[in-house]
């Protein structure tokens, strides 16, 4: 059966794109948009500002690629990195906006509840967490990020999920839901907890 992990981005392509070739820019753009605009998806509550920062987040690449050094780290480890940088700027950044309805409360009420148990993690469970799960890198590919052997990486991950859905646990257990529209989200978000497969 062909493999079907994403694709990693060779040096020869990295070097065109810091010579500033269009068609090497083309390329990285059709291996690594797809990824980072469901990067953004998973964390904000529109399509339209998942677009915005994953366009921001090439721009970003484009203007600083020349300072980019290959130090045992593939560039999805950079390249990720910037989109990082740019969804944390865009979370200081955004002003409140009032929601409408039940529905968008309810979603918008998971988003937080996801978000919060994230920030709580270990930075490097986080990072396993959306590396895997969020991003969607293969296990092999998530291992080399991180600069961690594909065994390394798959205990990382499991202690991840673990912790995860502890902290999702003492949430539960800690904070009695006020009405139907709290509970609803946090019995969601406890089916949501990523199974391990590295």
């Amino acid at each position: 059966m062909a493999s079907t992990s994403p694709p990693t981005t060779s040096a020869a392509v990295v070097a065109a794109a810091q010579q500033g070739d269009e068609r090497a820019w083309e390329t990285l753009f059709d291996l690594h948009y797809t990824r980072v605009y469901r990067f953004f998806r998973a964390r904000l509550s529109t399509s339209e500002e998942a677009e915005d920062l994953a366009s921001a987040t090439f721009m970003e690449a484009f203007r600083s690629i020349g300072s980019f050094r290959w130090q045992g780290k593939p560039f999805e480890a950079w390249f990720f990195g910037i989109a990082h940088h740019q969804l944390a700027s865009h979370y200081r950044s955004r002003k409140p906006i009032p929601l409408q309805h039940e529905t968008a409360v309810r979603d918008e009420f998971l988003e937080l509840e996801i978000r919060d148990i994230l920030d709580r993690l270990h930075p490097d469970y986080r990072t396993a967490l959306e590396l895997r799960f969020i991003i969607g890198l293969s296990g092999i590919e998530a291992a080399e990020v991180m600069g961690r052997s594909h065994g390394a990486f798959r205990s990382l991950l499991l202690r991840a999920v673990r912790a995860f859905r502890d902290e999702s646990s003492r949430d539960e257990s800690g904070r009695a839901p006020q009405n139907a529209l709290a509970a609803t989200p946090r019995r969601t978000l406890r089916r949501s907890s990523p199974p391990v497969s590295a």
